[in-house]
């Protein structure tokens, strides 16, 4: 799909991983000032096996129109949260597998203010209500990540826990359930 301002956003393919783990690596490094960590960042490592080839999960790039290169990320897998580096309530609460988690929501600091972000987390959620994988939308965010909050926030996110004090140093967030727009019938 292509955006008025520049840029299209389409499924991650295989040759893009290299490209794409270099954007998030990045990403990871400027704006939240954490080094690599294998346990942390496995689906970086791994991307073919954790959005490319299951059911389910995937992943969205955004592509500049005119110099072709990547620019963005944003992807939905699986929920579940690790024992011990998240809240108890919420690994509880997101256990049950029908739990999305909107991952890996990174731009490069250069793209940023053209509008990619919402663009492209308005597609994963788009598909994700059309595939009817996940009943709950979840994300978790840093207070210190440039402009997150305002911007999950005007996307609809709902705070269900503030953990900053915590052990993650997160807020985590939900997206209030969708009816995907062909099934606007159930509506009634």
């Amino acid at each position: 799909m292509s955006g008025p301002l520049g840029f299209h956003v389409r499924e991650l393919a295989e040759h893009d991983i290299p490209e794409a783990r270099a954007l998030m690596l990045r990403t990871v490094a400027e704006d939240f000032g954490d080094p690599y960590d294998p346990r942390i960042h496995a689906d970086i490592d791994d991307m073919l096996g954790w959005y490319v080839s299951p059911t389910g999960p995937f992943m969205l790039v955004a592509v500049d129109d005119t110099s072709d290169a990547l620019v963005a990320t944003a992807g939905i897998r699986g929920g579940a949260l690790k024992e011990g580096l998240s809240p108890q309530a919420l690994v509880d609460r997101y256990r049950d597998g029908r739990t999305g988690q909107l991952v890996r929501v990174y731009v490069l600091r250069e793209h940023r203010r053209r509008g990619i972000a919402r663009v492209l987390v308005q597609a994963v959620l788009d598909r994700a209500a059309a595939e009817g994988h996940y009943d709950t939308i979840a994300l978790h965010t840093f207070p210190h990540s440039p402009g997150a909050l305002g911007f999950w926030q005007s996307m609809g996110a709902v705070l269900v826990d503030d953990d900053t004090d915590g052990v993650s140093r997160a807020m985590f967030f939900e997206i209030p359930s969708r009816v995907p727009p062909e099934a606007s019938f159930l509506r009634k």
